[in-house]
């Protein structure tokens, strides 16, 4: 096959894999692993398939595959050591399956190719932007679709996982568009946000705010604003534990219900978190944690004078006696909570070797801001609600992961 045929093949590859994700995000995702699963399997076949034709970034590959077999050597130790006596052996078999198979997606994306500078993209966009802003408009385009009998997903999980997605796809389209006409980018960014901001999620609205705003402050020194959010991913991961042991949640009662469960949930993790600090409790554990004892101590009574809300929220946690949905809803808790220091130092270790990674890319003024922003918009939705490897949710870390290796793979083509 010659250099074209490849190219193509490569193309067509990557658009039926951004096209058929976000027909799945909208339409179908609801976070069961049945379904996920396949979705995630046929993705991995098509990239595995189409790597074999044009071949594999071998740097990439080999980078890649030493960080999984650390990730994942320490997880074996958890389910092999008595250290560890809560680790889940089948979540690790799980989840490494599921990280060989993203992996393979990540790979394809890896390869240079104009996939994001191709219009093809750029309306796959658009029809996620266009689906979102009728569906949250009273329109019920997934209700009308149940009569022809497709299994559409109608829950809040999954207008929180199409968000999500959008806002992440966000800055790789904003990225590849940004030397067409204004009247596209105008398009583009007013149908974006006016499709978040009538979405469901708030964290993902908090999380293009965010980026935007992080936008605008790295347009005037990318080189810098990297090192300040580079140094303070380190101090986030190293003090997340102290954090709510300083700032506790009686301070927090005028919060929103939804903003406050946040916190409950982070205060709960860290009294956890302090309880087995040096080595957690192994990976998986996260999944049957009974968090009772450490609910935060709070005076009802008086809470119920100033704030029921607030009394109902930390009694509807106390009744799952797990955490909702089984994680802490925020990544860095998750890593403390199952490794403990170990974990963390390991996360730390995998953020250097990202900033060696990202080092070409910040140091080229014209995309910089644009991977800066997509990086703060992932850590704004990870410290907020993923933090678990059920297959849906391992979707949205490979589909991000693909967008960034996209945009780094083209600046070392010299795509600008």
């Amino acid at each position: 096959m010659d250099h074209l045929s490849r190219k193509r093949g490569l193309f067509i590859a990557q658009i039926s894999i951004l096209a058929s994700y976000t027909v799945y995000a909208f339409f179908f995702a609801r976070n069961i692993d049945i379904t996920g699963n396949s979705v995630l399997l046929g993705m991995s076949l098509l990239s595995f398939a189409t790597l074999s034709i044009c071949g594999v970034n071998s740097s990439f590959l080999r980078a890649s595959t030493k960080n999984l077999c650390i990730f994942f050597g320490i997880c074996f130790l958890t389910i092999t050591i008595p250290t560890w006596p809560n680790s889940d052996p089948n979540w690790t078999y799980s989840a490494a399956s599921k990280s060989i198979m993203g992996l393979s997606i990540v790979l394809l994306f890896s390869n240079p190719s104009h996939i994001f500078y191709n219009n093809q993209t750029w309306k796959v966009f658009i029809f996620l932007c266009l689906l979102m802003i009728l569906q949250n408009n009273g329109f019920n385009i997934k209700e009308n679709l149940r009569i022809i009998a497709l299994d559409t997903a109608m829950t809040a999980w999954n207008q929180k996982y199409h968000s999500f997605w959008l806002v992440l796809f966000f800055w790789p389209i904003i990225y590849s568009i940004k030397k067409d006409y204004k009247f596209k980018a105008y398009v583009t960014i007013s149908f974006s946000l006016f499709a978040i901001i009538t979405s469901y999620s708030e964290s993902a609205k908090l999380a293009i705010a965010i980026s935007l705003i992080v936008f605008l402050i790295s347009k005037k020194n990318p080189h810098k604003t990297w090192k300040l959010i580079f140094y303070g991913l380190v101090i986030y991961v190293l003090v997340f534990p102290l954090i709510f042991q300083v700032f506790t949640l009686s301070g927090f009662d005028w919060l929103h219900d939804r903003c406050y469960k946040r916190i409950l949930f982070f205060e709960t993790a860290s009294n956890a978190i302090m309880d087995s600090f040096w080595v957690g409790r192994g990976f998986g554990s996260s999944l049957h944690l009974n968090i009772i004892p450490y609910l935060p101590d709070h005076n009802f009574a008086e809470a119920r004078e100033v704030m029921s809300l607030t009394t109902s929220t930390h009694e509807s946690l106390a009744n799952y006696q797990t955490f909702p949905g089984s994680h802490p809803h925020n990544l860095v808790a998750l890593v403390w909570l199952e490794f403990g220091l170990i974990g963390a130092i390991m996360l730390l270790f995998f953020i250097y070797k990202a900033n060696l990674y990202l080092q070409p890319a910040m140091m080229n003024s014209k995309v910089a801001p644009f991977v800066i922003s997509l990086i703060t918009t992932a850590i704004v939705l990870f410290s907020l609600s993923w933090s678990i490897w059920q297959t849906d949710v391992v979707l949205t870390y490979i589909m991000f992961f693909a967008c960034l290796a996209s945009m780094i793979s083209s600046i070392k083509q010299n795509y600008d």
